[in-house]
């Protein structure tokens, strides 16, 4: 067996190809993966394919219409495109590279599909073949939606592709039941060199202002090693309590947010990534009364927070590709590896904090592969800071997705949420309704200390394909959630919600925006004389 990859070079070279056109499918004389990886083949040349947003050689394509977006976009540049290969000339040749490369691009909002394939190999090295394909990245216009019963409106000019860079430049007004918000935003992960990138933004609001800055070099792949990272963030603004949807009473809040940490990996190894994280933060919370006395309400202890921290987090690198969950006729790129995270700090008045306290902040997630291909999705949370012995703010969660096909184009859904907390800071109680499930039931409907939320769907996808734009299914749902112990004002808890309703669905294949738009009828079941009999949402999201 030891003679096996010297065989395999010498036999592999002479199962020579003709070399094809970049566009042509790859040659089924090709070896296979595992062939190519146990002869030890590299990497050759590299050719990569940028296609527009529309293809006009399909008859069903070649329109005015689509003609014209294709010239208003300006494609994706190619230095753009390779800086975010995992894989270069020379290197050996992995599918798993191949693969996690093609996660990489499609993580990229400004494109909406990608593949790497070999294409020809001939004296030991394998040229490849990147084809992406792009995504309208312009939003010059309205928005607005309407969700548990309040609307929201807003304009923007956007671009997440700036000119084919890759940078995201955006300047935008919304107003929705909450607050009226102008913000001027910019981000480019590689402004200062590959994956050393800026983020920053401007924020007037009706209700405050601030700012925020960011740069960095995140772990952007499996075996990225270095990461490091600087933050501030400043906001001034009014947040309420609400009883039944309503705006019964404001607090003032001053964010004062400072960070920086360093990381480090081993990389992949066996399957699996360990990354170490050291960091200091200083997180501030000022709050003071509302300004209009016929909005007074109880008003959140100050917090200061600063000090060090140390992070790990684990990977199982086990991913799936997958069509028809969250999205309509896209390709979802699935973890289902065990990953979790843990960060503990400490804050101590000698670096400046009101207070010395031990912090705590850990997430777990996991996906299972179940019989008859069904899918179950699981995550979980901690959160919480110890003070002189006693817990504050802790606050514990967790959320299961399963998903069953029911047949060639339907698909059962069904989402379990709950959120529990104890001792929680004024400023961090809960609230449920339509903005977070409960799609029968105005916005922040009832407020506590946790909520459980179980919703099911019947998905249904078709081959409807309108405009060449939006791919059509629709869902019949039912929601069932209540809220848990004390709220902020003392109100009574409303009890158990429910609602039932059915929808269309609008999957956006060609945008970099919000993927699925959602028209839905939801009509609540408790019979609050308060509630709407039926209740109409109009919404973008960017799942199903």
């Amino acid at each position: 067996m030891r003679y096996l990859p010297a065989v395999w070079a010498l036999l592999l070279p002479c199962l020579l190809v003709i070399p094809q056109a970049a566009d042509a499918a790859p040659l089924r004389t090709l070896p296979d993966d595992a062939a190519l990886e146990t002869a030890g083949a590299v990497i050759g040349d590299i050719r990569i394919v940028r296609h527009d947003i529309f293809d006009t050689s399909l008859a069903e394509e070649d329109a005015p219409l689509y003609r014209a977006a294709n010239a208003l976009h300006r494609r994706t540049r190619e230095p753009v495109v390779r800086r975010l290969l995992l894989v270069e000339p020379g290197m050996a040749y992995s599918r798993r590279l191949l693969d996690e490369t093609e996660r990489l691009l499609r993580a990229q909002n400004y494109l909406r599909e990608a593949k790497v394939t070999p294409v020809h190999f001939a004296d030991g090295r394998v040229d490849l073949l990147v084809e992406t394909w792009d995504a309208w990245t312009l939003n010059p216009g309205i928005s607005g939606s309407r969700s548990g019963g309040a609307s929201s409106f807003g304009f923007e000019l956007e671009d997440s592709n700036l000119l084919g860079t890759g940078a995201e430049l955006t300047l935008s007004h919304d107003s929705d039941s909450e607050r009226n918000e102008n913000a001027l935003s910019y981000r480019n992960d590689h402004l200062f060199g590959r994956w050393n990138g800026l983020d920053a933004e401007l924020r007037d609001n009706s209700d405050g202002r601030g700012w925020a800055l960011a740069l960095g070099q995140p772990f952007h792949a499996l075996d990225t090693r270095r990461a490091w990272g600087v933050s501030v963030d400043r906001l001034t603004q009014v947040n309420a309590y609400y009883s039944r949807g309503e705006d019964v009473a404001e607090y003032r809040q001053r964010n004062n947010d400072i960070g920086a940490w360093w990381g480090r990996s081993a990389g992949l190894r066996n399957g699996r990534v360990t990354r170490w994280q050291f960091g200091l933060r200083d997180f501030r919370r000022d709050f003071l009364p509302a300004r209009d006395p016929f909005m007074a309400g109880p008003v959140p202890a100050d917090r200061h927070l600063a000090g060090p921290w140390i992070g790990i987090e684990r990977i199982h690198d086990d991913w799936q590709e997958l069509v028809n969950l969250d999205q309509i006729g896209s390709t979802e790129d699935v973890l289902l590896g065990l990953r979790w995270s843990a960060r503990l700090g400490w804050s101590d008045t000698a670096f400046g904090g009101d207070r010395d306290a031990l912090w705590l902040e850990t997430e777990v997630s996991r996906g299972f592969r179940l019989p008859a291909g069904s899918l179950l999705r699981t995550q979980a949370w901690l959160d919480g800071r110890l003070e002189d012995g006693s817990a504050r703010d802790l606050a514990f969660g967790g959320r299961a997705r399963y998903y069953r096909r029911t047949g060639e184009k339907r698909l059962f859904y069904a989402d379990l949420e709950t959120v529990h907390g104890h001792a929680l800071d004024l400023d961090d109680y809960r609230t449920l309704g339509g903005d977070n499930g409960l799609r029968g039931y105005p916005e922040r409907w009832a407020s506590g200390e946790g909520y459980t939320r179980l919703s099911l769907e019947q998905r249904y996808y078709t081959d409807a394909y309108l405009w060449r734009i939006f791919r059509v299914g629709g869902a019949v749902f039912m929601d069932v959630g209540r809220t848990w112990g004390d709220n902020p004002l003392g109100e009574p808890n409303p009890g158990t919600l429910a609602d039932v309703g059915f929808g269309l669905r609008l999957g956006n294949t060609r945008s970099a925006f919000a993927r699925v738009v959602h028209v839905d009828l939801a009509f609540p079941l408790d019979g609050d004389p308060s509630l709407k009999r039926v209740e109409l949402v109009i919404e973008a999201r960017r799942e199903f």
